[in-house]
């Protein structure tokens, strides 16, 4: 592996956790001092905050803030005409913890998956997804009041007062697609390498549709639940149901009149995010690179079992240490290599793997469009050399074994001999080019070596 097991894909460390906890607290005091947040509300977005500032980078923080942000101001636009609602929802605008975690739990919890599992894309999809579905349903709450018709009951189609739980209007629901839509415009601006970074004009506009939709779900959800099981009230004293218990803000007692006891808003809020999260985790599931997982043929092609090409340096043996000069722990420049010329390979590919890695098997190197009668690498290959992608630390080019201290890791050097010509686009990491060349591989050759520090 190329980094300490507590520096995974997006350079996790202490600083940038001490970063993230600055930069949470500024944003955190900020709202606390506009009354946006309650004192356990800050509390918990400081927490919330060091998580995803700290262990997410700025993908991550780009699209809680977009969430943070626009739910912030839409919360005090047209406050006046809000107000008469208020006694309807069980907390104002100040955010407790429960608000706060309900929200942003879902995405706490994905970053710090992205943290263990920093070459996976599903964390981040599902993350853009739960944060979708949160600000979908915040923009359908702050905006959908505001409706010149009456809402509907979500269940029964029916007539209902502005703000009562379950209401849903087409202002509000074009309102919880536009909150969905911000934050898969902002992921899409952000999409970090690790979640597939090939663009194309499918999957551009199949990522902002998925977001989005996956936004638009969980509100649809939240409304729901508020129709059907979620805890309502009635005060006698106004002769109106509301989510507050156990008084009214008039300061009367409420009494329940549906739904399960312990189901408050909060409940249905976090019911909100955990779906965004669900429906982001089984698009990842369902779809191809570079918007889903990465395809089992990278495992596949990676095993050294049943390979007949002979892949051979003269700077290490094959099962040999790798001499220091090739790691980090020297001039970090890639060994020379050797293989048998493969009957009717138009081109060929390489690819540098640590399958030991704490985190999964770790990128080194993705280099392709080598010429069909290329036969050879020189020591050093510089990146600008042929058609090199991005490997698991984000750089373009060859970064040499560098494992944490302890037991030697495996390092896989892939040559694969393919039927297709020097032609493939530039700018593919691993992923894309094991997608691109799936069922185009002729022969490979593995040459294995070891590193310890």
């Amino acid at each position: 592996m190329g980094l300490n097991p507590l520096t995974p894909f997006f350079q996790f460390n202490w600083l940038q956790l001490g970063a993230g906890f600055l930069l949470a607290l500024v944003i955190t005091l900020a709202a606390y001092f506009a009354h946006s947040l309650s004192r356990s509300g800050a509390l918990a977005a400081v927490m919330l905050g060091t998580a995803v500032f700290g262990l997410g980078g700025l993908p991550w923080a780009v699209l809680l803030l977009g969430f943070f942000i626009s739910s912030s101001i839409l919360s005090r636009t047209f406050r006046r005409r809000k107000n008469a609602l208020n006694e309807k929802f069980s907390k104002g605008s100040q955010r407790d913890a429960g608000q706060v975690l309900a929200n942003g739990g879902a995405a706490g919890i994905l970053v710090i998956l992205q943290a263990l599992l920093p070459h996976s894309s599903w964390p981040w999809l599902a993350g853009a997804a739960t944060l979708a579905a949160v600000n979908a349903d915040t923009w359908a709450t702050e905006l959908g009041v505001l409706s010149r018709k009456p809402p509907r009951m979500i269940t029964t189609g029916k007539v209902t007062e502005a703000g009562a739980s379950g209401a849903i209007s087409l202002t509000g629901t074009l309102n919880a697609a536009a909150g969905g839509l911000l934050i898969a415009i902002l992921a899409q601006l952000v999409w970090p390498s690790y979640a597939g970074s090939e663009i194309s004009t499918i999957s551009i506009p199949l990522r902002l549709m998925l977001i989005t939709l996956a936004g638009l779900a969980g509100s649809l959800l939240d409304s729901f639940l508020g129709a059907t099981v979620q805890a309502i009230y009635h005060c006698p004293s106004c002769q109106k149901e509301t989510e507050r218990h156990p008084l009214h803000t008039c300061g009367t007692a409420t009494t329940r009149v549906r739904g399960l006891p312990w189901l408050n808003n909060d409940w249905v809020n976090g019911a909100c995010a955990a779906a965004g999260a669900i429906i982001g985790i089984a698009a990842a599931a369902i779809l191809p690179p570079p918007l889903g997982m990465q395809p089992s043929l990278i495992q596949a092609t990676l095993l050294p079992e049943g390979v007949s090409m002979v892949i051979t340096s003269t700077a290490f043996s094959n099962g040999q240490p790798i001499p220091a000069v090739y790691s980090c722990k020297g001039k970090d420049i890639s060994p020379p290599l050797s293989w048998q010329p493969a009957a009717g390979a138009q081109s060929y590919a390489l690819i540098l793997d640590d399958p030991d890695a704490p985190s999964g098997i770790f990128t080194h190197w993705v280099l392709y469009n080598l010429p069909g009668n290329l036969t050879s690498l020189p020591e050093g290959v510089p990146a600008s050399a042929y058609t090199q992608g991005k490997n698991s630390f984000g750089r373009v080019g060859y970064n040499g074994p560098c494992p944490p201290p302890g037991k030697p890791h495996r390092y896989n050097f892939t040559v694969m001999a393919l039927d297709l010509p020097p032609t493939l686009p530039t700018g593919l990491n691993k992923a894309g080019l094991l997608n691109a060349i799936n069922g185009h591989i002729l022969n490979r050759g593995v040459l294995m070596g070891t590193f310890q520090r």
